[in-house]
């Protein structure tokens, strides 16, 4: 029983650090807002360097914050299975 209460332990602190994990990722993702909107589309393909324009960076940034979402979904439908279990790679 002392084994078990330990591996629920360890496995409920590992969900932990998870579920912050993909909220640092968010909350970055959050913060490319900023970046974004500094993109001068003008200059997008001046010169020798190429890089995405405005929007394609809002669509890349949009598809990230989806797919994080997704994970978090199912980390929230297999919740019970992560903290009662440990984890294995």
């Amino acid at each position: 029983m002392v084994q078990i209460e330990a591996v629920n332990r360890r496995a409920r602190e590992r969900y932990g650090s998870f579920v912050s994990a993909m909220d640092l990722v968010l909350e970055a993702l959050e913060e490319l807002d900023r970046f974004i909107d500094r993109v001068d589309d003008d200059r997008v393909g001046e010169g020798t360097w190429s890089m995405a324009t405005r929007e394609e960076l809002q669509g890349l940034r949009r598809r990230a914050v989806d797919e994080l979402d997704r994970l978090r979904a199912k980390a929230k439908k297999y919740e019970a299975d992560l903290v009662s279990r440990d984890w294995r790679v």
